[in-house]
């Protein structure tokens, strides 16, 4: 999990100045960390209550980086126009989503005139997904949160829920 807006969950997006043109009226947020700020390092068999990566997960000595296999954008619709998650040091683009609006009245997670914010995914070519990239623990990502503020909009959020491999280093 990552919280582009600085582990204040939630954050204010402000209005757009009077006599702006309605598609110039987008306010921006962005984070930068390093993929070990995301890491928590612990026995996970004696901190099972609590989240953590396990034992030397943050230790480069021990842990190559990791590669993501899901992470998934969290902001509030209808005001959330794009979240984008780059490899800050490359400028490769990891993941990149735009709510998409239902179109059918019937069909599950496509009902009409609801949004839904589709996840990046990674996985193995026969499943149809693109190869996992690795990421070190030095690797800075930037976020980049796009918000729609022709009018002000408050407890607006820009989360990144993420699952990957810890990928150790070879003995």
């Amino acid at each position: 999990l990552w919280m582009t807006e600085a582990w204040a969950n939630e954050y204010d997006v402000p209005q757009c100045a009077p006599g702006t043109p309605q598609d110039q009226c987008v306010h921006t947020i962005t984070s930068q960390w390093k993929v070990r700020d995301m890491l928590r390092d612990c026995d996970t068999l004696l901190d099972a209550g609590g989240w953590c990566t396990g034992v030397g997960s943050t230790n480069s000595s021990l842990t190559t980086g990791i590669q993501f296999i899901y992470v998934g954008p969290h902001c509030h619709a209808p005001s959330c126009l794009s979240m984008e998650l780059f490899n800050a040091d490359t400028g490769q683009m990891l993941c990149s989503t735009r709510p998409v609006k239902g179109t059918n009245s019937s069909e599950q997670f496509n009902e009409d005139g609801f949004l839904a914010i589709p996840p990046c995914l990674w996985g193995s070519a026969a499943e149809g997904l693109p190869e996992p990239v690795l990421l070190s623990l030095d690797t800075t990502l930037l976020a980049i949160k796009r918000n729609n503020n022709t009018m002000p909009h408050t407890g607006e959020m820009a989360l990144w829920q993420m699952r990957g491999i810890i990928v150790p280093r070879e003995k």
